[in-house]
C-alpha cells in the first residue's frame, strides 16, 4: 500500500480539515525536494515519524477531506451518474414520413465502482484544478481529472448559468442547445499545449451531463484520448464557447470563447501485453491502446469490430462486439502512430487482466483476423 493511502486511512476516523492536508503535504515536500505539480500527484516517501506528525496535526483540531475524490470516481467510473442501456433500433424519417435511414444504437454496460480500489489504482494521479472562467454570464470550472501514460483519461467540469440555461434541453445524460431558442452553449474543445502555452494539437473527446445538478448548475464528464504521445511536460486547455448571436437566415453563430489552461497531473502507468509480431496492447486503469506494426494504419488498413479483456476471475469486459451490438467505450481514437485508443466506461485493474482479444477487419481483403495479447 502506498504512503498516501496509509495517511488517508490513518486520518479517516478523525474527520480532519483541508488545512491539515496542506500541512502534511508540506512535510512531505520537505522530505522529498522534488517539485509537486498537484497536491496529490506522484509518490512521496513518508516515514513513521512523519505520519505521527500528521496524526498530531489532525488531533490538534484541523482536518483534511477524507475520500476527497470519491464523488469524482463514482461519477466518471460508476453506474450511478449514467446507467446501462440495451441496443436500440432507430429509424430516421423525413417530413413526409419516408424512411431515410435505419440503424442500431449500441448498448452500453456500466459497472459499480469500489472507491477504495479507485483510490489505490488512480488516487495518486488524480488532480484537482478548481479554475474558473466566466463567459457571457456563464461560469465554467474545471474540477478533477485523471489520465494515463497513453494520454487517455477523464475530467469533470461544472457550468453555472444564473439564467437557468435558456434554450438548452437536458435529456438524461446529454444536452441540446438550440440557438433559435436562445441556447448559448456550444460545447468545449480540449487541446494540448507546450510549456509556453503554444497549442500543439487537440484531443478526441466525448462528454455527458452527470445526473443530479440544479436548474442553474450542472456537472459534465468529459472523456478524452490523445492522438499523439504526451511526455508529461505539456499542458491541457479546455476552451468553452458561449453563443452571443445567431443569424437564422445566414446560419451563422457568433460566439465568445474563454479557456482554462492547466498542467497535466502525473500519469497512471499501463501494463504491456504482447501480441502477434509487431502488435502489442497497453492496458491502464482507464483505457486500452492497441499498437499496430510499423506502417500499418488503423482506420485505413484495418479496424476493430470486437475487442474484449479477459479477467483473472473468469469474467470478460467486452469493449466492443457486433451481436448483440455493444460498445463499452467512451472515446475511440485512431492515433497518428497507427494505433487505436479506447477509453473505458469503468475502472479496470490491469493486474487482473489476463489477456486481450480483438477481431480486426482487413480493409484490403474485407476479411477478419483475430489478435490475442497476453502478459
Amino acid at each position: 500500500m502506498n504512503e498516501r493511502i496509509s495517511i488517508r486511512r490513518a486520518l479517516a476516523p478523525l474527520h480532519a480539515s483541508e488545512g491539515t492536508l496542506e500541512e502534511v503535504l508540506k512535510m512531505i515536500e520537505r522530505e522529498d525536494t522534488r517539485k509537486m505539480t498537484y497536491r496529490r500527484t506522484g509518490r512521496r516517501t513518508v516515514h513513521t515519524a512523519l505520519l505521527a506528525a500528521a496524526l498530531a496535526l489532525a488531533l490538534a483540531g484541523t482536518a483534511w477531506a477524507v475520500g476527497e475524490y470519491t464523488g469524482f470516481f463514482q461519477t466518471v467510473f460508476g453506474n450511478e451518474s449514467i446507467g446501462s442501456r440495451d441496443p436500440e433500433n432507430k429509424t430516421l424519417t423525413d417530413k413526409d414520413g419516408n424512411v431515410v435511414k435505419q440503424y442500431v444504437v449500441p448498448g452500453q454496460e456500466r459497472a459499480p465502482v469500489d472507491p477504495d480500489q479507485a483510490q489505490e489504482l488512480v488516487g495518486d494521479v488524480t488532480a484537482n484544478v478548481g479554475t474558473s472562467v466566466t463567459i457571457e454570464g456563464v461560469t465554467f470550472t474545471v474540477e478533477d481529472f485523471v489520465m494515463d501514460c497513453n494520454g487517455m483519461g477523464v475530467l469533470t467540469y461544472t457550468m453555472e448559468d444564473p439564467e437557468g440555461f435558456p434554450g438548452v434541453e437536458f435529456d438524461a445524460s446529454s444536452m441540446l442547445s438550440d440557438p433559435l431558442a436562445g441556447g448559448r452553449l456550444t460545447g468545449p474543445v480540449l487541446t494540448v499545449h507546450d510549456g509556453s502555452g503554444k497549442k500543439l494539437g487537440w484531443l478526441d473527446s466525448a462528454q455527458y451531463v452527470a445526473a443530479g445538478g440544479t436548474d442553474t448548475k450542472k456537472t459534465v464528464v468529459l472523456y478524452f484520448a490523445a492522438f499523439d504521445s504526451l511526455d508529461g511536460t505539456e499542458q491541457l486547455k479546455l476552451t468553452f464557447s458561449v453563443a452571443t448571436d445567431y443569424d437564422a437566415d445566414e446560419g451563422e453563430l457568433d460566439t465568445k470563447e474563454g479557456g482554462i489552461l492547466f498542467p497535466m497531473a502525473g500519469a497512471v502507468d499501463a501494463e504491456t501485453l504482447t501480441g502477434p509480431e509487431g502488435w502489442s496492447a497497453s492496458v491502464s486503469p482507464v483505457g486500452l491502446k492497441i499498437a499496430s506494426p510499423e506502417g500499418k494504419r488503423g482506420g485505413y488498413e484495418y479496424y476493430f469490430n470486437a475487442v474484449a479483456l479477459q479477467m483473472a476471475d473468469g469474467t470478460e469486459y467486452v469493449l466492443e462486439q457486433e451481436e448483440p451490438y455493444m460498445y463499452n467505450v467512451t472515446v475511440g481514437a485512431i492515433c497518428h502512430d497507427g494505433g487505436t485508443a479506447m477509453v473505458f466506461d469503468r475502472l479496470v485493474d490491469p493486474a487482473q487482466v489476463q489477456s486481450v482479444t480483438a477481431v480486426a477487419r482487413d480493409t484490403s481483403t474485407d476479411t477478419d483476423f483475430t489478435l490475442t495479447f497476453t502478459k
